[in-house]
């Protein structure tokens, strides 16, 4: 049985051209909202999506590399991971990244190490919420304002931000909870 990235990182190993296209196509639109909401640009999403490719490969060529989530999750991972570091050699200074502080660091790869399986769970859990709550969460999290994130996400009122914010957060949860991992990080 194939592993949940194992298609797209044989894909990569193989420098297969119409693969390639296919996840950037797939992917760099979302990796670009990331980073763009990060104060970077769609030239500086080129960079950072085409470094972690290049990174992917390399690493995918270790006999012992596994994926064990989705692809998109551990790509979004790396991207994250390399735009947070050009950020901070920019400005020298502590930088908070539009998501869950909970979970700033998304290890490269699996360390197998209990705080790996936990953010493992939420990115997967988190990966599934549609986008929207993904942006209104990532915002929430980054603790921009309420009045903020109504204009910035178009919303129509601060209450129906709240209102929504509580609704994806419970969401979250209830996917974060029926993760069969869930369960076993609990008990462990």
């Amino acid at each position: 049985m194939a592993e949940p990235g194992d298609n797209y990182l044989d894909t990569i190993r193989r420098g297969d051209a119409k693969g390639l296209r296919e996840i950037y196509a797939k992917y760099l639109p979302r990796i670009a909202r990331f980073i763009q909401m990060n104060g970077g640009s769609a030239e500086d999403a080129k960079d950072v999506f085409q470094e972690a490719i290049v990174r992917i490969y390399r690493k995918s060529k270790s006999p012992d590399f596994l994926i064990t989530s989705q692809f998109y999750t551990f790509l979004y991972g790396v991207c994250r991971n390399l735009w947070g570091n050009q950020l901070q050699k920019k400005s020298r200074t502590e930088l908070s990244l539009t998501d869950s502080h909970a979970y700033e660091q998304i290890p490269e790869t699996d360390t197998g190490g209990a705080k790996s399986e936990e953010d493992q769970l939420f990115w997967d859990a988190f990966a599934l919420l549609g986008q929207d709550c993904q942006q209104l969460l990532q915002l929430f999290f980054a603790k921009v304002k309420m009045e903020e994130i109504v204009k910035r996400l178009g919303l129509s009122s601060v209450g129906y931000a709240k209102k929504k914010k509580f609704k994806c957060k419970e969401k979250l949860v209830a996917l974060v909870k029926q993760d069969g991992r869930y369960l076993e990080l609990k008990l462990s």
